[in-house]
């Protein structure tokens, strides 16, 4: 099979993959991946890896993800990093640093970031803030809202890079309007303080509230001290304290505090 019909073979079980026909599109890509076609090795390995298709098994996804990462296909070297960083079979920062470092430099959005990670507090490599920043602008410049995320929190330090408090809400907003939970409580931290923006409590209600609905506790528990205080938004104990115990629930400590300070002067 030539190169270019391996292609079209396995843009075909992609489509079945797209399609849920998962079962269909493993075996074909089985078929490419054993002739050698580093897309479907690495498609494979996603298979494995999600037991989607397929029993799930790390072993076998990792082993083809080497496939794929040797033949220099950068999705499964970020994939072998990710691996190599969490320990899902061996824990090697120094392994996942290079797989992430090969991928990054193809443009790779989601290894840029994870290389700036690494650079930031020196997994695999002795840590660099300056080339964690670097790093974490080319993946945000990508528009990955985790890098944006990242960068906004570089800016907001003063790590790697000049402390700048425009600057993290810039990339915070841009982070914020793909939905980052992370980004929307950071965002709202700067409305509420005033950091970097006009200070404005209802614009931090907003962004508080929209990552609270997601679960995020900090999030939670900072909406809730805006509800109990009626900053931004109209003053609500009950609904505050319900915030409060759903970020408590998730092992907030501040909001468990909340809820024993609430309960001695009588409130519950």
């Amino acid at each position: 099979m030539t190169e270019r019909e391996m292609e079209l073979k396995c843009k075909e079980a992609e489509a079945l993959f797209d399609s849920e026909q998962k079962d269909e599109a493993a075996v074909i890509f089985k078929e490419l991946a054993e002739q050698g076609y580093a897309v479907a090795q690495f498609n494979l390995g996603v298979c494995f890896s999600n037991g989607l298709g397929l029993p799930k098994d790390d072993k076998i996804a990792a082993e083809w993800f080497y496939k794929s990462a040797e033949q220099g296909y950068a999705a499964a070297q970020y994939e072998l990093g990710v691996f190599y960083q969490l320990g899902i079979i061996t824990r090697d920062y120094p392994k996942a640093f290079e797989y992430y470092s090969k991928a990054a430099e193809q443009g790779h959005s989601g290894a840029q970031h994870n290389l700036a990670f690494c650079y930031q507090h020196g997994l695999g490599a002795a840590q660099d803030y300056t080339k964690a920043v670097e790093w974490y602008r080319k993946s945000a410049e990508q528009g990955d809202k985790s890098g944006q995320l990242n960068l906004g929190n570089c800016y907001f330090k003063g790590q790697g890079v000049e402390l700048d408090y425009e600057k993290a809400v810039e990339w915070y907003t841009k982070s914020a309007e793909q939905g980052d939970a992370w980004a929307l409580y950071s965002l709202g931290i700067c409305y509420f303080d005033g950091k970097g923006v006009k200070q404005d409590y209802e614009k931090a209600v907003n962004c508080y509230s929209h990552a609270a609905y997601q679960g995020h506790d900090k999030a939670q528990y900072y909406l809730g001290g805006c509800l109990l205080n009626g900053q931004g938004v109209e003053r609500n104990i009950d609904v505050a304290i319900g915030l409060f115990q759903m970020s408590a629930k998730q092992g907030n400590t501040d909001a468990k505090l909340m809820l024993e300070e609430l309960k001695h002067m009588g409130i519950k």
